[in-house]
């Protein structure tokens, strides 16, 4: 994109903005723009968020699941409202084999949108709107936030395994809501503002897409957990907390970049992924399928590994 500058009596030059950035964040008359200079490049950002406006969405005949999935994706994707209609009363929870309202599914998802309220209810039709003012510089905050929570959540795992406590295994599913709760918010931050660094922008919201699934591995292993009712493998065991280990790894990794940590997050994965294959023999089903979820951990911590580096570049 091209434009051609103007001059103003003999010391002013004016560049015209292109109309539809102006229009997507909601430039006016009297705005101020920060003007940044690099090199020979001039990086012109506004502290506002892109006007994502209204958008709506029809749940007839969708189950309980993919309702929520729908509302946050479009939660996450910026829009300032979402209208749902609907025109059956209830929808299928696969996981419980039975029908749960639409209404109770759409107040249990809003809780977990940060800024984000019903404003208008009707007999098949829900307005959800932002009443709050989010803020990009609020992003940094809520990522470290992020990590804290997963390594708690993943602590509270383990421990919950060693000691075989149901009560603290039962908790997961809650860190778990917590969790996607800040990683929906900061997902919105970066659609609507991008990060201040814009070239990071990307591999931040895989890093942090990728987080929101790690924490799903979590609560599905919790899930499995419950329902072992004996002490678990020694084995089993060893190699649970190794799985953690990896995951604090990886968070030193995330704020105190070392290229020795990246090789060190790939070389445990290794070391479990041989200890699962020499040992599963002499492991219970039950709790193979169990380390068959958090293996999954390893891979997904390799794909933030290899995200994190290029944030360097």
């Amino acid at each position: 994109m091209k434009r051609k500058v103007i001059q103003i009596a003999n010391s002013t030059q004016l560049v015209s903005l292109p109309r539809k950035w102006s229009q997507k964040y909601g430039v006016k008359k009297g705005d101020e723009i920060e003007v940044e200079e690099q090199g020979n490049k001039i990086i012109l950002s506004i502290n506002k968020g892109a006007d994502m406006g209204v958008t709506k969405i029809d749940v007839t005949g969708l189950n309980r699941t993919t309702i929520i999935y729908y509302i946050q994706t479009l939660y996450r994707y910026g829009f300032d409202t979402i209208n749902v209609h609907f025109n059956k009363p209830a929808a299928v929870h696969y996981r419980l084999g039975k029908e749960i309202s639409i209404s109770s599914i759409i107040h249990g998802e809003v809780n977990r949108l940060i800024g984000f309220e019903i404003v208008e209810q009707k007999e098949n039709f829900y307005a959800i709107k932002d009443l709050a003012q989010s803020s990009i510089g609020e992003l940094d905050h809520v990522i470290r936030r992020i990590f804290l929570l997963i390594n708690d959540a993943s602590s509270d795992l383990i421990k919950g395994a060693t000691e075989l406590n149901h009560t603290l295994i039962g908790t997961i599913e809650e860190k778990h809501d917590t969790v996607t709760k800040f990683i929906s918010y900061c997902l919105r931050l970066l659609n609507k503002y991008g990060y201040p660094d814009y070239k990071k922008t990307c591999i931040l919201y895989h890093i942090l897409s990728t987080l929101d699934r790690l924490t799903d591995v979590l609560k599905y292993s919790a899930r499995e957990l419950l329902k072992i009712k004996k002490p678990l493998n020694s084995k089993t065991l060893q190699m649970m907390t190794e799985i953690d280990n990896s995951i604090k790894m990886y968070s030193e990794f995330f704020f105190k970049f070392e290229r020795k940590k990246a090789d060190d997050i790939y070389r445990k994965r290794n070391e479990v992924l041989v200890l699962l294959d020499t040992n599963k023999t002499k492991i219970p089903p039950a709790e193979l399928v169990i380390l068959g979820k958090m293996e999954q951990i390893l891979e997904l911590l390799v794909d933030v590994e290899v995200a994190r580096l290029g944030i360097e570049h």
